[in-house]
């Protein structure tokens, strides 16, 4: 498994009001992310791409322009997971044919599923790929976590390689690193960042890296340095943006900003609400300072 450590955007993905993918504007976001913020990896088809909202011929195309887009120069996650395994399995092996380094897929959610089914959901997406799977933690929205022993369950079978890990439980994420060494630990809260880091975490994959992953990059790079005091003032200020971003909507305000860049970001899918006009403007205003920072 070849996986650089580091920073992984959670890839954004723009989308016309009918609902289809805008495929030459995803390749430039894809290209922005590597060529501009130099990302380590790229992780597709998760929460910030609005997979669980989209149809599945749109799940494929995203898959398909993202892999034909980075052409092998950076380590590439797909996120196939879904409640139809169907789906799921089907997704799993365009990810293996499309030549996706690893997989992941949230946790099975809305049914209370036992712990025996998820962990046989895991298994069966990881060997429809053939791949290294990442189990997609995100408890706030699954009403799922997993505890130590249940983890080393899921790591019995050799292709569950690690967590993306998106839960302000430290406690747990620190456990998971230090029970198990030889298995990767994605930290999936922007905010927490640094936190991650320091607790040891192989990388961390997030939504704001769209714009901002040369800010977290250097972040990550001063913790891992031991220039503490460097990488909390540094997260401090990803920590101011990512409020302001919140307000706003967090999904559809990057996709405002990143159309200052030049690239028509589309809107979101519903149930979503697309920004009102107030709320456009006071996100321009946002980007264009934060371009005059350097920050974007």
């Amino acid at each position: 498994m070849k996986l650089n450590p580091g920073i992984y955007a959670a890839q954004l993905v723009p989308y016309t009001v009918e609902g289809t993918v805008m495929e030459t504007s995803l390749a430039a976001m894809i290209e922005r992310n590597i060529s501009i913020g130099k990302v380590d990896g790229l992780y597709i088809g998760g929460s910030t791409g609005e997979t669980f909202l989209s149809d599945s011929s749109a799940k494929k195309v995203v898959l398909e322009v993202a892999a034909a887009t980075n052409a092998g120069r950076v380590s590439m996650i797909a996120q196939i997971g879904s409640i139809n395994m169907r789906e799921a399995e089907s997704l799993a092996r365009l990810a293996s044919s499309l030549g996706y380094n690893a997989i992941s897929a949230v946790t099975p959610y809305y049914y209370k599923f036992s712990f025996s089914e998820i962990r046989d959901y895991y298994i069966r997406l990881a060997e429809a790929a053939n791949l290294p799977m990442f189990v997609y933690s995100i408890p706030a929205f699954t009403g799922t976590s997993f505890d130590i022993e249940q983890s080393r369950k899921l790591f019995e079978h050799p292709l569950i390689a690690g967590f993306k890990y998106t839960s302000g439980d430290l406690f747990t994420m620190e456990r998971l690193i230090n029970a198990f060494p030889e298995k990767i630990v994605f930290s999936g809260y922007d905010e927490l960042l640094l936190c991650g880091c320091a607790l040891g975490a192989f990388g961390a994959i997030g939504s704001t890296y769209n714009l901002f992953a040369r800010l977290a990059k250097t972040i990550w790079n001063e913790a891992r340095a031991g220039n503490l005091a460097k990488a909390r003032a540094l997260q401090a200020k990803l920590n101011d943006i990512i409020q302001q971003l919140i307000k706003l909507g967090l999904y559809q305000a990057l996709k405002e900003i990143i159309s200052l860049t030049g690239i028509e970001a589309g809107t979101v899918l519903p149930p979503f609400a697309p920004l009102t006009s107030t709320q456009r403007e006071e996100a321009k205003t946002l980007g264009k300072r934060l371009q005059a920072q350097g920050l974007i």
